[in-house]
């Protein structure tokens, strides 16, 4: 009887500690529809390295290190500037219009140096913004197409409304 007992009492605790364990979920889903005032602020490298893998793009390295501002540049458009600073890799700035729909989760801008930047928009539970993505700078032969490109990965998260907070 003593054995069932015990037996009984190990099955249970055994079925108790696997319903303990939680399955990993991805807390953040994409943002669709975002708008300049969801996007505009300054972002941090994202702290929780382990959920998101490495950009799907080859050679692509990914820097835990990054951070972003981006600015208003008019409230009455929808002009930002975007500065990305990797310490001792790049520190570039962006500018263009946010062309956003309800449809719309990537964030892109390019200049007429061979360089952009895409990224997508995330947002969790709690509100909070992420961009996961990519700038490239890459240089063109004599007809024009682009060679040699180098891809700078990023994961950030939004901690603050303002670009002033660095």
């Amino acid at each position: 009887m003593k054995r069932i007992i015990v037996i009984t009492i190990m099955l249970l605790a055994a079925i108790g500690l696997n319903s303990c364990d939680k399955t990993e979920v991805n807390e953040w889903t994409r943002f669709y529809g975002y708008t300049k005032n969801d996007i505009v602020g300054h972002y941090t490298p994202n702290p929780d390295e382990s959920v998101y893998p490495e950009l799907p793009t080859n050679g692509v390295q990914v820097y835990r290190n990054a951070t972003i501002d981006i600015t208003d540049l008019g409230p009455e458009q929808n002009l930002v500037q975007l500065h990305i600073v990797i310490p001792d890799v790049i520190n570039k700035t962006f500018s263009g219009v946010l062309y956003s729909n309800e449809n719309e989760s990537d964030l892109a801008f390019h200049n007429f140096n061979n360089e952009d930047i895409l990224m997508t928009v995330y947002k969790n539970k709690q509100n909070q913004v992420r961009l996961h993505g990519r700038e490239r700078r890459c240089g063109s032969d004599i007809s024009g197409d682009l060679i040699d490109c180098a891809l700078h990965g990023f994961d950030v998260v939004k901690t603050s409304n303002s670009s002033n907070s660095k």
